[in-house]
């Protein structure tokens, strides 16, 4: 520093500290290269070192695990990264032995997890290569507590898996589910006493496609009518449009009947959509007499066009108990709200029918006004209380079908998904946190620790590997 400064003479330095000139011109020069490294401004580029990993075989395990779960990467797929990138080769057998150690991991955290915390699940069976895959799901924390691939989907083969998840004290208040007849009768079977609740969704469903298919119906009869009016101006110019009179009137006629049916149809979707099976409505005795017009409506439809329409009125006439079994359960919560606040239970029905309404709206501000006259103090609690009460309640197994469509996506890139493949699948999406939710209470948990209302260690940990981390 005292020869940097020039304050002092080189030669008196070296004297003062008995070392020679060069010495002491050599230490002034490293000084001023490392301050100038010090100092120096770092220049962003593409081939900067950021970090150095060390590279093991546990490290390349837990790679090729992340490549297969979070990349969806095939095994040759994987033994071509590790080519390119890491210039390691490995073979499809050891990466399939890497993967064969972690299922085995994964299923036995699978078989030890208490089941008891589940309360409200949906149940469902989806298809890979015209295979059943068996799978179900808490449908408040998005838990997949069953995921099995087999041959059929009869009661007894449903039967096995409940009495295994039994075990697990599996016992919910309510299932969700659509109405195959093994999943039903399974149910019946091993659980009697717990309520099986047909799923809306297919009912939904079949719904919209009727609606669609008469909407496509009337626009496909505008186009025909146009068609044949083009040819008429054509042929009256020819002096022959004699030929399409008949055709003109009964395109007409056509249009005018699927205008009928198409509008009808809406009205008919509508009503049910939005006042029978939507959770703000009116009590169960009134959805039933609406339910049951709409029914009506529908065969006099029937009549005149059967395609479609006939399908569709025998389901609603088998499926209305079972469609509005989540008005029970809304009953029942509402009981217990009119017990606590000391009012009668149809002041809560009608709080149910007001949220219809937008919060804060210039409808629900008029339509709030009695019930405001009525409940006084308590009306801001008893609203409150009835809309937990609505987000608490279920009327369709849509959880489950939010996982089939994370599940598609793992089974698309392979045609063979057994050797205990689905236990590692369902351990990796039971505990990898969601990124993002609509829910808050989802937002980055995984649904472990939302069904459990506990942490756990990072899911490569739990298989037993220890994580890279960069120094600090």
């Amino acid at each position: 520093m005292q020869a940097i400064s020039h304050k002092t003479s080189v030669t008196a330095i070296a004297n003062q500290h008995g070392v020679s000139r060069k010495f002491i011109y050599q230490q002034k020069d490293k000084t001023i290269e490392a301050v100038d490294q010090a100092f120096e401004e770092i220049i962003p580029g593409n081939d900067n070192v950021l970090f150095y990993l060390p590279v093991t075989k546990t490290w390349i395990a837990q790679l090729i695990l992340c490549l297969m779960l979070y990349g969806r990467v095939s095994f040759r797929g994987i033994q071509q990264v590790l080519k390119d990138i890491f210039d390691y080769d490995i073979s499809v057998g050891g990466i399939h032995n890497i993967a064969n150690c972690a299922k085995s991991s994964a299923a036995l955290i699978n078989a030890n997890q208490d089941l008891s915390s589940v309360k409200l699940v949906a149940h469902n069976e989806i298809f890979h290569h015209n295979k059943p895959i068996l799978a179900g799901v808490d449908i408040h924390s998005l838990y997949c507590y069953l995921l099995s691939d087999e041959d059929q989907r009869d009661t007894d083969t449903w039967a096995i898996h409940l009495l295994d998840l039994q075990q697990q004290g599996f016992k919910p208040e309510r299932v969700i589910g659509d109405d195959g007849n093994g999943l039903r009768s399974a149910h019946k079977m091993i659980f009697p006493d717990i309520p099986f609740d047909y799923d809306n969704f297919h009912l939904s469903k079949l719904l919209m496609e009727t609606r669609r298919y008469f909407r496509n119906c009337y626009k496909s009869s505008i186009t025909s009518l146009a068609i044949i009016e083009s040819q008429m101006e054509k042929a009256k110019m020819k002096g022959s449009s004699s030929q399409y009179s008949r055709a003109l009137g009964e395109a007409r006629k056509h249009v005018k009947n699927m205008a009928h049916l198409s509008q009808t149809v809406d009205t008919l979707v509508s009503w049910i959509e939005h006042d029978v099976l939507n959770k703000t409505g009116p009590t169960l005795s009134v959805r039933k007499e609406l339910y049951d017009f709409i029914v009506d409506e529908f065969t006099q439809l029937e009549k005149i066009h059967p395609h479609r329409i006939k399908a569709l009125c025998v389901t609603l006439k088998d499926k209305r108990d079972i469609a509005l079994g989540f008005c029970d359960v809304l009953d029942e919560k509402f009981k217990t709200i009119a017990i606590t606040h000391h009012c009668s239970l149809e002041t809560i029905w009608d709080m149910c029918v007001l949220l219809r309404c937008e919060l804060g709206g210039d409808a629900y501000g008029i339509r709030s006004l009695p019930l405001q006259d009525l409940l006084g103090d308590q009306y801001d609690d008893i609203e409150d209380a009835v809309i937990i009460a609505l987000d608490s309640t279920e009327r369709t197994s849509s959880m489950i079908e939010n996982l089939n469509s994370r599940l598609r996506l793992c089974f698309d890139m392979r045609r063979e998904i057994g050797h205990d493949y689905l236990d590692l699948l369902r351990f990796f999406l039971n505990h990898k946190p969601f990124p993002r939710s609509r829910k808050p209470h989802r937002l980055g948990k995984s649904p472990a620790e939302i069904l459990f209302e506990k942490s756990h260690p990072h899911w490569l940990e739990m298989l037993g590997f220890t994580r890279f981390s960069r120094a600090a």
